[in-house]
């Protein structure tokens, strides 16, 4: 019985297992904007943004779990969308999203009020395969993430909340990032 509970004791430390944060803790995040946040969240470091974010454009806000596996940003782009073209944004970034991704398995898609402001929401495991190479000595898997993403605008601009974890980590991760994303407040 011990052998078995120190394997799983194992198990769980070095797959990177870990239960759900359940302390939230208010925080300004970019100018005006906060959201709850898991107490044990700090800011992304400068090798952290650019392992996370393949952007040219850093995002303006990002967060990580102290296992580095958990990622939340905040992002913006000038647009010349107004609030009242929500839905056909959201159709746009919906189709953006299944042309990004190899595979892509919508959870939610969604209108939603957070907070008095209108989103696009999209709740999806998207699935990266790796190119095919034929001289690579190794066999890579696809990688696949589970991701909680919300747009809206506000003052000519896109504002992009995402919330992202590798796949497996799904069911521990996702009433987090539900919590989070609720929890936005905007001017």
């Amino acid at each position: 019985m011990k052998k078995i509970l120190f394997a799983l004791a194992l198990t769980i430390i070095l797959g990177g297992w870990a239960l759900p944060p359940r302390d939230f803790v208010r925080t300004d995040i970019y100018e005006g904007i906060s959201v709850d946040l898991p107490k044990s969240f700090r800011p992304m470091t400068e090798v952290q943004l650019q392992e996370n974010y393949l952007e040219t454009r850093l995002p303006l806000a990002a967060y990580t779990d102290p296992n580095q596996q958990v990622a939340f940003g905040l992002n913006q782009s000038s647009t010349r969308w107004q609030p009242g073209d929500l839905p056909m944004l959201k159709d746009f970034y919906r189709a953006s999203l299944l042309e990004f991704y190899d595979e892509v398995k919508f959870v939610t898609e969604a209108m939603r009020e957070v907070n008095g402001r209108e989103f696009a929401v999209f709740e999806f495991v998207s699935t990266v395969r790796p190119a095919e190479d034929e001289t690579s000595f190794t066999n890579q898997k696809p990688i696949r993430r589970y991701t909680y993403v919300q747009y809206t605008v506000h003052q000519q601009k896109t504002w992009v909340f995402d919330f992202s974890v590798p796949a497996r980590d799904q069911n521990i991760w996702q009433p987090v990032a539900q919590h989070l994303m609720e929890s936005v407040r905007m001017p």
